[in-house]
């Protein structure tokens, strides 16, 4: 049905006059064509003269790819950008690196596998005490053109940071699904610790530390932003924010890998016995509790206490810090009840053992 558009009078008889020479003598557009409808008018927030601009399309997520990281009741998601594989930067042609396992990630809605960037793998290898190395890829972005400001070592933050983001770090997540009321704390090291709902240290993961096939200088580092959430950052060294005066961002790689170790026993054993005269206690800590940092050693010690309370005084969590910190390879750590409590720095003096 022609619906009808009431006009002004006064042009009312210039309006019929035209719908019957149409009707009599037939109207027709150029050679003949069907006549050409007028064009819509423009619906609301779409410009009538082309497709939407930047502004009006709202940027979407990054790709990632997400893998489940366990070690005896920890369970924790790592997400990771897709981009960049371990081993050397994806080209062009997306040979360079090592493909995703299958059920690793999914495929982003519309991806081109022909064209798109291969999946940042997850490698997980398990060690004998239980543990699991965990290393993955990150492509770090061009140097940072923000406000933000640079981490220290260990990803400990200096200065401030604005709402503009740093283009010059690369940002891995981590999840923590169980214990469901546990918590993740970040050690002074860098490591992180998993805690249950009392606060007790339970495992978690090591330091990260990020490497470059080229040599370039890279730091990792962890930031806890929720109770259960932390980043792991990577960035160049020197990256600079623009903006800063009598510096130069510098250029940071395209592709490294990040390594951290995921374990929660500390303790392999820990026997009583006779030494120098006295009551010792030979502790034999795991692999991954001597090398993983803090982490390690708060997971130990917690695990040492809770199956030998006598050990819990501070003359033998002095000893014990001792040996974590200057004798972590010897083959068992043998702690004394009966030695005396002189303090972190004379029982260390003592080379562990102090005897007055």
């Amino acid at each position: 049905m022609t619906s009808i558009v009431r006009r002004p009078r006064p042009r009312l008889a210039l309006v019929g006059a035209a719908l019957v020479a149409c009707l009599l003598v037939g109207c027709s557009g150029p050679d003949g064509a069907a006549p050409v409808p007028g064009s819509p008018a423009p619906s609301a927030g779409v410009p009538s003269d082309g497709p939407p601009d930047d502004s009006d399309l709202a940027s979407a997520a990054p790709a990632m790819t997400t893998r489940t990281l366990t070690a005896d009741g920890i369970e924790l998601l790592l997400s990771v950008p897709v981009g960049a594989a371990p081993g050397g930067a994806a080209g062009a042609d997306g040979d360079a690196g090592e493909p995703a396992a299958a059920g690793d990630a999914a495929d982003p809605a519309g991806a081109d596998p022909a064209t798109s960037a291969p999946v940042a793998p997850v490698t997980v290898t398990p060690d004998e005490d239980g543990s699991s190395r965990v290393s993955f890829g990150l492509a770090v972005p061009g140097a940072g053109t923000g406000a933000a400001s640079d981490s220290g070592a260990g990803g400990a933050t200096t200065g401030t940071t604005d709402s503009t983001a740093d283009h010059s770090a690369a940002t891995a997540t981590l999840d923590l699904v169980s214990p469901a009321d546990g918590s993740l704390l970040r050690n002074g090291d860098g490591s992180i610790s998993v805690l249950d709902a009392a606060g007790t240290p339970l495992g978690g993961l090591s330091a990260p530390e990020a490497t470059e096939p080229s040599g370039s200088a890279v730091r990792a580092g962890v930031l806890v932003v929720a109770p259960t959430r932390a980043e792991v950052r990577v960035k160049a060294v020197g990256a600079t924010p623009s903006g800063t005066a009598g510096t130069t961002a510098s250029a940071p790689p395209d592709d490294v890998t990040v390594t951290t170790w995921l374990g929660a026993q500390g303790v392999r054993s820990a026997t009583w016995g006779n030494r120098e005269g006295g009551r010792s206690l030979a502790v034999d800590p795991t692999p991954w509790a001597r090398q993983s940092g803090l982490v390690g050693e708060e997971t130990a010690w917690a695990q040492l206490v809770a199956s030998e309370p006598e050990a819990d005084s501070s003359t033998m969590r002095d000893q014990f810090d001792c040996h974590a910190l200057g004798a972590t390879d010897k083959k068992t750590w043998n702690l004394e009840p009966w030695r005396p409590d002189v303090g972190f720095l004379a029982t260390a003096a003592a080379r562990c053992n102090p005897t007055s």
